[in-house]
């Protein structure tokens, strides 16, 4: 899977669901260990930043990605287009089983209107 889709699988987790975290151990740890690397790949996947050539930043969205499918069980080379493909690929639930359907819908409300 490619830097950018990653970055916005992650960046939607940490945007939908770092509240969520809070109550259990497991995430909250996840979250806690990957502090840098989900508000950066929200950063980077909505194009507020840019990581350039020098920077290891890539390294740390690699391993949160890693961990990310290895916590909810899928394959860390399967094509996911947002945290709800994720999910759906997932047999595991989400932390809040309303942002799983609801994700797509929010962030088009986000969007300013043309």
């Amino acid at each position: 899977m490619d830097f950018l889709s990653k970055c916005k699988v992650l960046g939607e987790l940490w945007l939908f669901y770092r509240e969520e975290a809070k109550t259990d151990e497991t995430w909250n740890s996840f979250f806690e260990y990957n502090d840098i690397a989900l508000p950066a790949s929200y950063l980077i996947s909505s194009d507020y930043v840019t990581e350039n050539d020098e920077s290891e930043l890539s390294i740390f969205i690699d391993e949160s990605w890693q961990m990310f499918c290895e916590l909810i069980a899928i394959d860390p080379d399967g094509e996911y287009e947002s945290i709800v493909d994720a999910w759906g690929a997932s047999s595991q639930p989400p932390l809040n089983e309303n942002l799983k359907t609801n994700t797509s819908s929010k962030k088009k409300e986000a969007k300013p209107k043309e």
